[in-house]
C-alpha cells in the first residue's frame, strides 16, 4: 500500500525547496502530494493541489482575494481550506504523514492546518521561527519543528541538507503508522509542580486495575492536550487532579491559555470523570509572567523562580460556579473528591498557603450549584496522601466498569 504525504507550502516563494523535497521522498519510497498555499504569484513547480482548490474548499474565491491584496483574508482562507482538504486526504486513507516549511506566515498557515488534524499522524514543519517561542504554532499538537537556521530563500547546501533531514526524519515516522494502538485502557490525570504527588500515587492504583496512566502537565497546554485526547477517543476516563489552570487563566499566571473547552470535554463524551481542587489554592507568576497589583499582599510560596500566590475567598467562589457549571452540563459520569487537609504542597498545616476557611468557601459554594447527579465526597487528608489517590482510583474505576458492564447488556 502506498503511503502518502502532503508536502504543504507557499509554492511561489518555496517551489524550488518543495521540489527537492519531492524528489527526496519519492527515493524514499514515499508518494508525495503538493499542496500550494501561495497566493502572490505563480507557483514555481506544479501543484498536485492548488491554493486556487485551497481557497474553494474554504469558500473564498482566491481572485478576488488577490485583487484585494487581502494578505489576512488570503491566510485565513489557506488555513482553513488547507484543513479542510488535508482532513478530506486523511479520511480517504491518502494522507499518512504532512510535512510544510515556511517563515512566519507560512509556518502559520502550515501549523493550522496540522492542528486540525489527528494525533498520530507525522507532522513535521521546517520553519525560521522555531527558536522562538513557538506555543502559538504548536497548540497542543504534536508537532515536530525543525529550525532552518538560514531563511529558507536562494537555493544552497545549508538548506537542502536540513531539509532532507527533515524529510528523512517525517518518512521515517510514517513507518510507525498514525494510528495510536489501543493497548491497555488509558486514564488522563494532570499535575503541576506543588501537586504532582497527587499523580505519582495514583500511577500504581491505576496499573493494580489494569489501566496506564498518561499525565499532562497542567500548564495552560496540557490541560487542553488532555481535553483533546478525550474528544478523539484515546482515554477511557480522567482524573482531574490539578484544574489549577483557571486560576492562572483568570490571573495571567503561568499556566495561563486554557481556552473555553477546559472541564469540559469529558462531559461532552460521556467518559468518566473525578475532579478535585488540586492547585486552585495559588495562582504562579514569574518573571516574565508578573503578578497584577490587585494580589499584592496576598501569601507567597516561593517554588523556584516562580512564586505561588495564595487565591482568596472571591476567587474560590469563581472557581466553584465556573467548574460546577461546566460539570453541570456532563453526559457522562462526575465525581467531585475534597480533600480537607489542603490542596497542594504549599497548602498543608504550617505552609505559607494554608488556609482552609478559603478552601471551604469553594467547597460550599460547589455543593450549591452541582445537580444531584454528582457527588461531592470529602476526605480528612492532604491530597499528596496516597489514600487520596486510591479513593480517587477507585471511584473512577468504578465509574468505567458500570459502563462496561452497561454497553454489554445493550450488545446482548
Amino acid at each position: 500500500m502506498k503511503s502518502y504525504l502532503l508536502i504543504i507550502t507557499t509554492l511561489d516563494t518555496k517551489g524550488r525547496e518543495a521540489e527537492y523535497v519531492r524528489d527526496c521522498v519519492q527515493g524514499l519510497g514515499v508518494q508525495p502530494l503538493l499542496m500550494d498555499t501561495g497566493t502572490l504569484g505563480k507557483p514555481l513547480v506544479d501543484p498536485d493541489i492548488t491554493s486556487k482548490d485551497v481557497a474553494l474548499a474554504a469558500g473564498y474565491d482566491l481572485e478576488d482575494i488577490m485583487k484585494k491584496k487581502d494578505r489576512s483574508g488570503a491566510v485565513a482562507a489557506m488555513e482553513k481550506g488547507g484543513a479542510v482538504l488535508a482532513r478530506r486526504l486523511f479520511d480517504e486513507g491518502k494522507l499518512h504523514g504532512v510535512f510544510g516549511m515556511g517563515g512566519g506566515t507560512g509556518t502559520a498557515i502550515v501549523t493550522s492546518i496540522m492542528r486540525s488534524l489527528p494525533f498520530g499522524l507525522p507532522k513535521v514543519v521546517v520553519s525560521t521561527v522555531a527558536s522562538r517561542d513557538i506555543r502559538e504554532y504548536i497548540g497542543t499538537k504534536d508537532i515536530v519543528m525543525f529550525h532552518s537556521v538560514a531563511d529558507i530563500l536562494g537555493s544552497n547546501e545549508f538548506i537542502r541538507r536540513i531539509l532532507a533531514q527533515a524529510a528523512h526524519a517525517v518518512c521515517g515516522m510514517m513507518q510507525l503508522g498514525a494510528a495510536v494502538e489501543q493497548g491497555k485502557p488509558m486514564v488522563g490525570v494532570t499535575a503541576y509542580g506543588v501537586n504532582s504527588a497527587c499523580a505519582l500515587n495514583a500511577e500504581p492504583f491505576l496499573g493494580k486495575k489494569g489501566y496506564e496512566m498518561i499525565g499532562f502537565h497542567a500548564n495552560g497546554v496540557g490541560g487542553m492536550a488532555m481535553e483533546e485526547m478525550v474528544g478523539q477517543g484515546l482515554l477511557a476516563g480522567v482524573l482531574d487532579f490539578t484544574p489549577h489552570e483557571l486560576a492562572d487563566e483568570m490571573y495571567g499566571g503561568y499556566c495561563r491559555g486554557i481556552g473555553q473547552k477546559r472541564f469540559e470535554m469529558a462531559g461532552e463524551m460521556g467518559i468518566p470523570l473525578v475532579l478535585a481542587p488540586g492547585g486552585l489554592d495559588n495562582a504562579v507568576f514569574s518573571p516574565y509572567y508578573p503578578m497584577p497589583d490587585t494580589l499584592k499582599g496576598r501569601k507567597i510560596h516561593a517554588h523556584d523562580t516562580r512564586f505561588c500566590v495564595r487565591m482568596d475567598r472571591d476567587e474560590m467562589v469563581k472557581f466553584a460556579e465556573i467548574i460546577g457549571e461546566k460539570l453541570n452540563r456532563s453526559r457522562g459520569p462526575a465525581h467531585v473528591l475534597i480533600p480537607g487537609r489542603g490542596w497542594s504542597e504549599a497548602d498543608k498545616p504550617g505552609m505559607e498557603l494554608f488556609d482552609p476557611d478559603a478552601d471551604r468557601v469553594f467547597v460550599d459554594r460547589l455543593k450549591k450549584i452541582l445537580g444531584t447527579g454528582i457527588p461531592v465526597e470529602e476526605m480528612d487528608v492532604h491530597i499528596s496522601e496516597a489514600a487520596f489517590a486510591e479513593r480517587a482510583v477507585d471511584i473512577l474505576d468504578g465509574m468505567i466498569k458500570k459502563i462496561e458492564k452497561n454497553h454489554a447488556k445493550k450488545v446482548k
